[in-house]
């Protein structure tokens, strides 16, 4: 996973004024799976790119840039 990737992700939370926590919850993923994308510590799969941006209201193809 890029860098630039994880940092869209983790300034596109910050900006909504969620914490990891709340990401988890609305995406449907586990705070582990918030935190290692943020940290890029894992590639996640397409469907949990999707999860992410759908609670993040963004579209996944806005992330890889």
């Amino acid at each position: 996973m890029e860098a630039a990737t994880s940092e869209i992700i983790r300034a596109k939370r910050l900006e909504l004024g969620l914490s990891q926590k709340e990401l988890a919850k609305r995406a449907g993923v586990g705070l582990n799976t918030i935190y290692n994308v943020e940290c890029n510590k894992v590639v996640p799969n397409f469907s949990t790119y999707q999860k992410i941006c759908d609670a993040l209201g963004i579209k996944v193809s806005s992330i890889f840039q």
